[in-house]
Formats: C-alpha cells, sequence, structure tokens
C-alpha cells in the first residue's frame, strides 16, 4: 500500500506516467474507492449532507471513467483505459485528502479569519495542482503537450460541475 502511494505521490509530482502503474482491474477498483471515500470526506469537510455528496461522488467517478473509455476507443487507444483510469481516479484521490487541510481551515464558512483565507489560498492551489496533473496524465495517455492536456482537464472540471449543478440542483 505504501508503494502504491508513493507512485501516486509520484505522478502527483510528474515524476511517474500512468503507463508506469500495471494495467489492474482489482487497483482500479482500490483507487475507485478511495476515490469515493476521500470525496464523500471532502463533501463532509464542507458541511455538504452524505446523501448528496455519496451521489455526486458517484456520478462523478462514472463519468470520468465513461468519457475517458469514449476518448480513447474514438482515438484508437482503448488498450490504455485501465492504467489512465487508475492514474486519474489515484491522483484526484490523493490530491482530494490534501484538499481536506485547507477544508479544515474554514474557507467557505461565515468567519473571515487570516486562517480562512490560508485555507482558501491552499485549496485554490490544489485545484490548479489537480488540472496541472491531470494534463500530464492526459498528455501521456493521448500524446498530446501538457498544455492541451491541462486545457481538456479544465474543460472537462467546469463542463462536469455543470453538470452536477445540473443534475443535483442545490443539494
Amino acid at each position: 500500500m505504501q508503494a502504491l502511494i508513493i507512485f501516486f505521490a509520484e505522478l502527483c509530482a510528474l515524476r511517474r506516467a500512468p503507463q508506469d502503474l500495471p494495467a489492474s482491474e482489482i487497483l482500479l477498483g482500490i483507487v475507485a474507492i478511495a476515490n469515493l471515500v476521500v470525496g464523500v470526506l471532502v463533501g463532509l469537510v464542507a458541511r455538504v449532507a452524505i446523501g448528496p455528496i455519496l451521489s455526486r461522488t458517484i456520478v462523478v467517478i462514472a463519468l470520468t471513467l465513461l468519457l475517458l473509455y469514449g476518448a480513447l476507443r474514438l482515438v484508437g487507444r482503448g488498450a490504455r483505459f485501465m492504467q489512465s483510469a487508475t492514474a486519474l481516479l489515484g491522483s484526484e484521490a490523493l490530491i482530494g485528502a490534501l484538499m481536506l487541510i485547507p477544508l479544515s481551515f474554514n474557507p467557505f464558512g461565515s468567519q473571515e479569519t487570516e486562517l480562512a483565507a490560508l485555507g482558501a489560498l491552499l485549496f485554490i492551489v490544489l485545484i490548479v495542482w489537480s488540472l496541472v496533473v491531470t494534463g500530464h496524465i492526459l498528455r501521456h495517455t493521448f500524446e498530446m503537450t501538457l498544455a492541451q492536456g491541462a486545457a481538456i482537464a479544465f474543460a472537462f472540471k467546469i463542463g462536469m460541475a455543470l453538470l452536477v449543478g445540473i443534475l443535483f440542483g442545490g443539494s
């Protein structure tokens, strides 16, 4: 387990690539569960009820996997799905776990303190870093530049936020 965490830390530091992972359904399942747990924890720390955050997290994971699978099949690189999906979900789980720190500083609460401002800044930095990491994974998966991968990651995150907002409204 420690080797897996180290791998994802190195992936998030842009020192490893998705193709360095084994193509394993079990590993994909483990990181999907980790992503789900971290997503729920982030939601709970951000004061979202368990039902809506669980539903949202499941929808985001499912859509991420579905869109990745479709895009890879479209460009004839379907064999890369397992490793790319594992890299995406694993890196998001790790970055999501790190987001628990600034969220605990109350960046979205009603208190305006220096600690809350620091939390908000750290949260934004982690969001930007998540886009860079996703861009790095897409760069290796689809053989494109980091800028192209990050742009696609940004568009995907915005689209996903809009879709989730439409599906779940204000819950």
